[in-house]
């Protein structure tokens, strides 16, 4: 208990300083209205006002839709786990909140990867973007109409409320038939992320899940419950494979769910798999406590088999000599494709072993302890308010390789990680 008390204080340490830098930058120029976190941890440059056209991407003039979503439900869960100041987290949440439902009236109810700050649609580079946005939803729907139903209940906004989580169930619709298409704009060659034709991923059904937990414990809505079985149970049946014993889980399939081979790999996103336990344990241990009858093949299901996929995956993606888990793995050679390391693994897996010890009553403490060191020790920069570095090299060297967006964590995939766990351990 000793080892957990010293972890739970580092976590909090990160925790409490990224939020409140957070608001801090917020407040400094209130009326911009969307979240900041637009500095870069490897050159220390502050990017907001910046009028350099080759670092527009980074500058305050381009509102990535992602981040805005991710912000509003990282500081609704700050508040939610009392972490943060009420009185300075709630004007932020309305701002932001407004903004972004402004900018979907603009896009008829829509979201898009990138946008101008008055909410239309534009490309990282400034450029307006004119073609129709594809399908249903896409990655922007999803973050955006969680984050927006998460802040509206904390605001007590019941109007807003009922309409984005209206928003997020027609995305979560949208994802189930196959019209999510997703809007995610490249900026890491090693990390290929647009749109083909017929590629159907696990990701929309696996970051969905965060949502509908979220969704069935503030409705009180069983739907939401049986979406969520259906979507684990689609990515347990479909997503994985099981060769020489191996629990192997891989991120893409064909509409008629044959594997999707590419270039002769079978690519294996060790983060997102061990994101997916984290996010699917914890919406099982919420189905569990309303005792429904029809829950308990699924949930015998994954007690047998997550924490064979937790050990495995960690395995597989840890590498022991750089600390961090890489980007990317081939199924079929069983050797690394793309060794860069993202920060947002290592406390992804914290919460997903943590939650494993309680559901599956294992002891994680390896996983636990390995990544709680790594992400301390290698990726959290201590001098600049404990933000994680983005990415690391299989060096172990800082790198400037931009995993999804220039705009640093809002404290999504760190903070509201750490938070559970600790949640977790205190209960």
């Amino acid at each position: 208990m000793k080892k957990r008390k010293e972890l739970i204080q580092q976590y909090e340490t990160i925790i409490n300083s990224t939020v409140d830098i957070i608001l801090k930058r917020f407040e400094a120029h209130p009326e911009y209205g969307f979240i900041d976190t637009k500095f870069d941890l490897m050159t220390g440059n502050d990017h907001f006002s910046t009028e350099d056209k080759a670092s527009l991407f980074r500058s305050g003039k381009v509102i990535y839709s992602w981040i805005q979503g991710r912000a509003l439900e990282s500081l609704a869960g700050h508040l939610a786990a009392s972490y943060g100041e009420k009185e300075r987290i709630l004007p932020v949440l309305r701002s932001v909140c407004d903004k972004m439902q402004r900018a979907g009236e603009k896009n008829n109810g829509r979201m898009f990867f990138t946008l101008d700050t008055d909410g239309n649609r534009i490309y990282p580079d400034g450029s307006p973007c004119k073609e129709a946005i594809a399908g249903d939803a896409n990655y922007s729907d999803l973050f955006v109409s969680k984050g927006l139903f998460n802040a509206a209940y904390v605001l007590g906004d019941k109007e807003l409320f009922a309409g984005s989580v209206n928003y997020f169930k027609n995305t979560l619709i949208a994802i189930e038939n196959h019209r999510f298409v997703t809007d995610q704009q490249p900026f890491d060659p090693a990390n290929p992320v647009t749109a083909q034709e017929g590629k159907l991923l696990q990701g929309p059904f696996m970051i969905a899940l965060s949502g509908i937990t979220a969704a069935a414990e503030l409705t009180e809505d069983e739907w939401y419950c049986d979406c969520g079985v259906r979507f684990i149970e689609r990515i347990l049946d479909i997503h994985m494979k099981f060769d020489q014993g191996r629990p192997d889980f891989f991120e893409a399939v064909h509409p008629d769910n044959s594997v999707w081979v590419e270039n002769g790999k079978l690519l294996c996103d060790p983060g997102h798999t061990l994101e997916f336990l984290g996010l699917a344990q914890k919406f099982l241990l919420y189905l569990e406590t309303l005792h429904r009858k029809q829950d308990g093949k699924l949930l015998d299901r994954c007690r047998e088999l997550f924490p064979k996929l937790l050990e495995h995956t960690f395995n597989i993606g840890y590498s022991p000599s750089a600390r961090g888990i890489i980007k990317s793995f081939d199924v079929i050679s069983q050797t690394p494709i793309n060794q860069d390391m993202p920060w947002w693994s290592l406390p992804e897996t914290i919460r997903a072993a943590a939650e494993n010890e309680i559901f599956c009553s294992c002891d994680q403490s390896r996983i636990i302890d390995l990544c709680s060191a790594a992400f301390w020790n290698d990726f959290t920069c201590k001098e600049q308010g404990y933000f994680a570095w983005q990415t690391r090299n299989k060096e172990g060297l800082p790198a400037a390789v931009i995993p999804a967006s220039p705009d640093i964590d809002p404290g999504y995939h760190t903070n509201l990680s750490l938070i559970d766990t600790i949640c977790l351990w205190n209960s």
